[in-house]
């Protein structure tokens, strides 16, 4: 089966996408990047959008079309299309009185509406991502596909050996509670500042600031007991949650929470509260925050950090919780999803 893929999927989806081919080329499928001519510059985005909204779907020589980062086709292909959308963002009401979404934001939530209008079949990793789809975009359940991406436990595994090293630089605190995203409004950061405040810990958060996140990182930057890193290379994402006593992120909205189970993996307890995609991913192997107050947080953090054993017993069920994400199992039900749709 030959395959086109997006090439924005491979650049920007690289873990997803990446991760997914190369288990699926000893099945039998052929992956060819679909990459627009020109540079890298900043009409690199347009001339994807336009490659893959327009052209693809009508020229590329191939059985299939996939687009792996959640836009794609605009127009109807010559061939069976299948895309895959990661989450969807809070709707407006979620997110308090007085905040809309960006220009930027209504504009791509049009391309992944388009995208998922012509698409044969729309492939997501939750039931919660699946819900948001078929409510935003009314995407009928028979092309709906919930296959949960994998974790590469050759990366994420519990050894920390030449953890420290890489880590030194840092300089972090002993025993620090890590958060690991973007620090958007709705991952409540600030709340986490409060709580590690109060329980007399360090907070470390780690991600990439956006438009609209500047707020919670003066916050960061204004709590001595708290450490900013912004973007991190991604060979300190594992040895960073090795390091960490335990993984908050108490969001009101979440739509993938791949986090989670990387944590789970390294061996690290992890408190998520119980809003959008994270009780599903947790899968009862997390300390699950009811209440998202300062009191709620501070206490789910206390109940890990100040009982080893109750920290050991997460420990043990997340290990078991994450073996039942393997990118082998993805791409064999990618590949049904495939045969169905070439028939």
């Amino acid at each position: 089966m030959r395959v086109g893929v997006s090439g924005k999927g491979l650049d920007h989806g690289a873990g997803y996408a990446r991760a997914l081919y190369e288990r699926l080329r000893p099945l039998g499928v052929q992956a060819g990047p679909l990459v627009p001519p020109g540079g890298r510059g900043a009409a690199r985005p347009l001339s994807y959008a336009l490659a893959d909204g327009l052209v693809w779907p009508r020229t590329a020589a191939v059985d299939l079309l996939h687009y792996p980062a959640d836009t794609g086709a605009l127009v109807p292909a010559r061939v069976p299309v299948a895309a895959t959308v990661h989450g969807l963002p809070p709707c407006p009401s979620s997110r308090g009185a007085g905040l809309r979404r960006t220009l930027g934001e209504r504009l791509w939530l049009r391309r992944v509406g388009g995208v998922t209008r012509v698409a044969d079949a729309v492939i997501t990793a939750s039931e919660f991502s699946a819900r948001e789809i078929h409510r935003t975009f009314g995407v009928p359940a028979r092309r709906l596909h919930v296959i949960p991406h994998g974790v590469d436990t050759g990366r994420f595994h519990p050894g920390d050996e030449g953890d420290a090293a890489l880590l030194e630089p840092l300089g972090l605190p002993q025993g620090f509670v890590l958060f690991l995203g973007s620090p958007a409004p709705r991952r409540n950061v600030p709340l986490l500042i409060e709580a590690t405040a109060r329980l007399g810990v360090p907070l470390v958060a780690a991600g990439v600031a956006t438009t609209g996140d500047e707020p919670v990182v003066r916050a960061l930057a204004a709590a001595p007991h708290a450490r900013w890193l912004g973007k991190i290379p991604d060979e300190l994402v594992a040895p960073l949650l090795r390091a960490a006593a335990v993984l908050a992120l108490p969001s009101s909205h979440e739509g993938a929470g791949w986090p989670v189970l990387e944590a789970m993996a390294c061996g690290t307890p992890v408190v998520v509260s119980d809003r959008g995609v994270l009780p599903e991913v947790a899968g009862g192997a997390a300390r699950t925050v009811r209440s998202l107050t300062v009191g709620g947080l501070a206490a789910a953090l206390a109940a890990v950090l100040a009982d080893e054993s109750y920290a050991v017993g997460l420990r043990e069920q997340g290990f078991g919780h994450v073996r039942r994400f393997t990118w082998e199992e993805a791409a064999r039900r990618h590949l049904e999803v495939f045969r169905a749709l070439v028939g």
